[in-house]
């Protein structure tokens, strides 16, 4: 009698659940003198998973630069299914980027920004 009960609570249960935030974090910057954080939300498109949200760019390097210390942009990616791959956009501070690479924190990848060339970045989720 057991597995039917089992069952009949199965059934009961919602088919699927709407995933919570991811929190993103990563580093960029030819000596990783930026940091990046968000939190995305997910979003179905066309049958696909896009993850979107607002990115936080904070200076942490030791020189000085132009611009203020913290700048608030926003990233749009896809993830590949059953992989840590993604394809990205960021945009923050009037540059917008592409990355293609993986979502971890081991992994070394650049992101194309046009004008300003391939930018060194690290992207994961925690």
């Amino acid at each position: 009698m057991r597995p039917v009960s089992f069952l009949l609570i199965l059934s009961i249960l919602p088919a699927s659940t709407q995933a919570g935030p991811l929190q993103i974090h990563g580093t960029t910057g030819y000596v990783s003198e930026y940091e990046l954080s968000g939190s995305v939300s997910e979003q179905n498109l066309n049958g696909k998973k896009i993850f979107s949200g607002p990115l936080i760019v904070r200076h942490v390097g030791l020189c000085t630069h132009d611009g203020p210390k913290e700048t608030i942009g926003e990233i749009r990616f896809e993830l590949t299914p059953s992989s840590s791959r993604v394809t990205a956009t960021l945009d923050f501070d009037t540059n917008k980027c592409t990355y293609k690479g993986m979502l971890s924190e081991s992994y070394h990848g650049f992101m194309d920004c046009g004008r300003e060339g391939s930018i060194p970045l690290r992207l994961w989720t925690k």
